[in-house]
């Protein structure tokens, strides 16, 4: 019989029927090879994507590696080239410095030659001077500028050859000033410069002026011994 029957109050009813399904060992053996396959190929697609991902760490590490090395083979072209600029830089310091020393040498040599030049058109005029030449003259008057404020005069004195004694006698400069766009003068110095001419004399002296104060005119005068009569006299106009 399927079932029995059973009694229940009034009621008959009859047993539970459980139904399973029922696989043949082929059909599981297939599921279980399925699986296998499917658990296979997830590895092995696993694995690749690890290998294709350890690839390309590599290549980043090797690029990274790459752009290491360029950098620093960039400082060190930037580092040389800091270098030689330093270098051509304190060269060319060197060279300007060199060029204004030079300058400044050719500048002089070009003044000492102008004063010497002046010396000897002075020597070469007292060797031409005859004996119809005045007793005394002035010769070779000249302001130099020494500093702001500071002056440097001089001036020669001939003694003619027709003469025969030496002259015996004193100088002074009258110097005119300008201040405030004021002119003063005064006569400088006291007591007068003695001087003794027996064929020629120098005659030299400096000066500093108050401050804020510009020369701009020198009288230079000569007196002879124990006389206030102006023997000679020469002005200079001092320019700037």
């Amino acid at each position: 019989m399927i079932g029995r029957w059973k009694r229940r109050g009034n009621h008959l009813a009859t047993a539970r029927l459980a139904v399973r399904p029922h696989l043949t060992w082929y059909a599981q053996v297939g599921i279980g090879v399925g699986f296998c396959v499917i658990l296979a190929i997830g590895v092995l697609a696993a694995y690749r994507y690890g290998e294709r991902m350890g690839v390309s760490d590599d290549q980043a590490r090797l690029q990274a590696l790459g752009a290491s090395q360029t950098a620093q083979r960039l400082n060190a072209e930037v580092a040389d080239l800091h270098q030689r600029m330093d270098t051509l830089t304190q060269q060319l310091r060197v060279e300007e410095s060199t060029r204004d020393t030079l300058t400044k040498q050719v500048q002089q040599l070009q003044t000492d030659n102008g004063a010497l030049r002046e010396k000897v058109a002075f020597y070469e005029s007292l060797l031409t001077t005859t004996d119809r030449a005045p007793a005394l003259s002035l010769e070779g008057l000249r302001v130099e500028p020494l500093a702001p404020g500071r002056y440097r005069l001089r001036a020669v004195l001939v003694q003619g050859q027709s003469s025969q004694e030496a002259f015996k006698g004193e100088v002074d400069f009258r110097l005119v000033m300008e201040h405030g766009g004021k002119r003063t003068e005064t006569v400088w110095p006291q007591p007068r410069i003695p001087v003794t001419v027996a064929r020629f004399a120098q005659v030299a002296r400096e000066t500093e002026l108050p401050a804020d104060t510009k020369l701009r005119e020198v009288e230079i005068r000569v007196y002879a011994q124990g006389d206030n009569h102006v023997r000679i006299s020469r002005t200079y106009d001092v320019k700037g």
